[in-house]
């Protein structure tokens, strides 16, 4: 474990049931404010039909909301979200429920597709470090990742890119998924928590551990394949 807490404690009913019914209703794009946003944020991308609250985190990552139908079909098509650039190879989906990618997607050679069922009230290191070895997997980009609404399990997805890959500070990472015009709900503070409470250099030496030991089980593949075309 590299998060440096305990499990998350127990929300009451009523707290829950609110924070459910906020998230719903207070739309991102009616919150957002761009005028004012650093340059080195993600950057606006507009006029892509059924991609709402869509960003371009990195050349190799997007962020958005749920994508409709029409969208991820556009996706599995290889249809690029920008002119000139290389189509979506990955789409991750970051929600308890699926929200139809399973659907359009099945068992596509095109377009990988990533499940990951992840809670806002109790984010887990499994998730992140799924996440982060998908997203810096040259073969898997570039990579869109969303939620419900793409402003706060996705914020904290990318906010933890930006600090254990692209090497930001905590404070300057959570800036951004706060203040960014992603439409960020301060009541799924846990998430803010858990980028607070995570121990970088574990996170790393995991994710390097990970990435080690499948080396040899990719090699012994590809010799077993070797040998038999023999």
């Amino acid at each position: 474990m590299f998060t440096g807490i305990g499990p998350l404690r127990s929300r009451g009913i009523l707290r829950s049931i609110f924070a459910v019914l906020f998230a719903l209703c207070v739309s991102p794009a009616a919150i957002a404010d761009t005028a004012t946003r650093p340059s080195n944020w993600a950057s606006a991308v507009t006029g892509v039909e059924g991609l709402g609250n869509l960003f371009q985190v990195a050349p190799e990552l997007y962020r958005s909301r749920q994508p409709s139908a029409a969208a991820l079909k556009n996706i599995l098509a290889q249809h690029p979200i920008k002119d000139g650039e290389q189509p979506i190879r990955t789409v991750i989906a970051l929600r308890v429920s699926d929200g139809g990618d399973g659907d359009v997607f099945g068992k596509s050679d095109a377009v990988r597709y990533e499940w990951l069922k992840f809670s806002p009230f109790h984010p887990v290191d499994a998730d992140v470090i799924k996440f982060l070895r998908i997203v810096t997997d040259k073969a898997s980009q570039p990579v869109l990742v969303h939620c419900a609404q793409g402003a706060d399990r996705t914020g904290m997805m990318v906010a933890i890119y930006r600090i254990v890959v692209q090497g930001w500070s905590k404070e300057d990472a959570l800036r951004e998924m706060t203040q960014g015009g992603y439409g960020f709900h301060s009541i799924w503070h846990d998430l803010v928590a858990y980028i607070e409470h995570l121990d970088v250099d574990a996170l790393k030496a995991k994710l390097a551990q990970e990435a080690a030991s499948s080396e040899p089980h990719v090699a012994a593949v590809a010799q077993g394949t070797t040998a038999s075309m023999r």
